[in-house]
């Protein structure tokens, strides 16, 4: 194999890609698909179709499994921000506060804390964003 159909095959080039019907995703709602081995959301916001990787630049939550507002999606597992147009964070995830901690079980709040601790450092990171163009009923998304 020449070296130039290497170059192709580890850097494939974005094509578009139908992943939906105009008509599964109704205003103000979304959608996760699968393409590429890539979990993608797809958002209706106002009639326009946005799309941007699945998994929370936090903790890899699946973002479609959360709440739209507007075009803000909010991550159901720390409630971090972003923005479906541009990818955006506009929030970062809610730190963890253990109020009435000294109730649970001793092993409990040990793990608790230890978890505090691996969670609260990690970054949260703006999401990659895909092109959308939208034929007829279809909806296809480069990547």
């Amino acid at each position: 194999m020449d070296k130039l159909r290497v170059r192709q095959i580890l850097r494939e080039e974005p094509v578009f890609v139908e992943v939906a019907n105009t008509s599964e995703i109704k205003q103000g709602k979304m959608n996760s698909v699968e393409v590429k081995g890539v979990d993608i959301l797809i958002a209706n916001v106002d009639g326009k179709f946005y799309a941007m990787d699945d998994r929370c630049g936090h903790m890899n939550a699946l973002l479609s499994m959360g709440t739209l507002r507007g075009k803000i999606v909010v991550c159901p597992f720390h409630f971090a921000e972003f923005d479906v147009t541009t990818g955006q964070k506009i929030k970062d995830p809610h730190s963890e506060s253990f109020e009435n901690l000294d109730k649970l079980p001793e092993e409990m709040q040990k793990f608790l804390i230890y978890a505090k601790k691996l969670v609260d450092p990690v970054k949260t990171y703006d999401m990659q964003t895909h092109e959308v163009k939208v034929e007829g009923d279809k909806i296809f998304i480069r990547i």
